[in-house]
């Protein structure tokens, strides 16, 4: 299958004055699913945009295996895009939408036929090829979408937001079902969202997007747990830092001394994060405590998210407890194991 590289893309939009895109640069490896996260307008469905053929950029370049794809018209590069909507055609039935690409492409009849059933097997549903578009749920019609652009064997297979509209359940059957068919198939795959959690599950590496440029990437649980800095710790989550001096294994914080396990190894400041997970609220106090106010608990189904006060600060703590009363003082205790260190600005 086909490796990605996206060289120092650059696009700007007519009226507008921002770039979409800043000399963004990165790579695709072949056989794996890339996810694009980041807010909405951060140039995700840019990128997607670009590598299809819809909008050409302004500076840089896309290869496919090191050659490059800009001179290439759109319908011959090998790559699909799948929207957020199905788009499938009401007046034809399941099989005969499924067929349509192999249909331009003049495919025969035989082969069509046998392709349109494989593809139906392929996305789970086998008994659906004489039904209309308007017979379909949500998720049964983005599954069709997927066979279609499946059956025409693309190089690149390129997926915008496809299940944001959908209910949960069928959201999460349908995040699985296309991970299971791209391992399947092999089929380089780049994904966009903007839901963290639809990111770290399905894919094999997540790239960071914000205002144009490649924030951060890397594997999923290694971005999640140790990402390199702070604008990469709040995309995944994180919005307790902490900055000062480390002496020996003492972090003179703004919030007073704390210990660390794992130090800068050089003098001057240091930029420490911890996930709000490993926060743990307690009523005594501790080695690796802070004094804190109680300001809220949000039940949120699978944790209670509790936000304190420390000074001018609100922290959220991931708790299973709800048993704390707003106002109450309490104790922030966080363990030295998990609090790490990020990049500083500059460095």
């Amino acid at each position: 299958m086909t490796r990605i590289a996206l060289e120092h893309l650059h696009k700007t939009y007519p009226r507008q004055a921002a770039p979409a895109l800043e000399r963004l640069s990165l790579e695709v490896e072949a056989h794996t699913l890339m996810a694009l996260l980041g807010p909405s307008g951060s140039g995700k469905s840019t990128i997607l945009k670009l590598i299809a053929g819809i909008e050409d950029p302004d500076q840089g370049d896309i290869c496919f295996d090191g050659q490059s794809i800009l001179r290439i018209p759109a319908h011959r590069r090998g790559a699909v895009l799948m929207f957020q909507k199905a788009y499938l055609f009401p007046f034809l039935s399941v099989a005969d939408n499924i067929a349509f690409g192999l249909r331009a492409k003049g495919v025969n009849k035989a082969t069509i036929q046998t392709e349109v059933q494989r593809m139906l097997d392929l996305v789970g549903l086998p008994e659906m090829a004489h039904r209309r578009p308007a017979q379909l749920s949500g998720g049964e019609q983005q599954r069709i979408a997927l066979a279609r652009a499946l059956v025409v064997q693309p190089q690149v297979l390129m997926l915008d937001e496809p299940f944001s509209s959908l209910d949960p359940a069928v959201r999460q059957n349908l995040q699985e079902a296309v991970r299971r068919i791209q391992r399947e198939l092999g089929i380089t795959t780049i994904l966009v969202t903007h839901d963290r959690s639809e990111a770290l599950a399905m894919a094999d590496q997540v790239a960071l997007i914000e205002q144009g440029t490649l924030v951060a990437h890397a594997p999923p649980q290694q971005l999640y747990e140790r990402p390199p800095h702070r604008q990469a710790a709040r995309q995944m989550g994180i919005d307790t830092f902490l900055t000062g001096r480390v002496t020996g294994t003492t972090l003179q914080s703004q919030f007073g001394p704390l210990t660390v396990s794992e130090t800068p190894g050089h003098g001057g400041e240091a930029l420490y994060a911890i996930r709000p997970e490993h926060l743990r609220l307690g009523h005594e106090p501790g080695a690796h405590s802070l004094p804190v106010t109680v300001q809220s608990q949000i039940y949120r189904g699978d944790h209670v998210e509790v936000q304190v006060s420390l000074g001018e600060t609100v922290l959220r703590v991931r708790t299973n407890e709800a048993c704390w009363s707003n106002g109450k003082r309490v104790f922030l205790h966080l363990p030295p194991e998990h609090l790490f260190l990020l990049k500083l600005p500059g460095s």
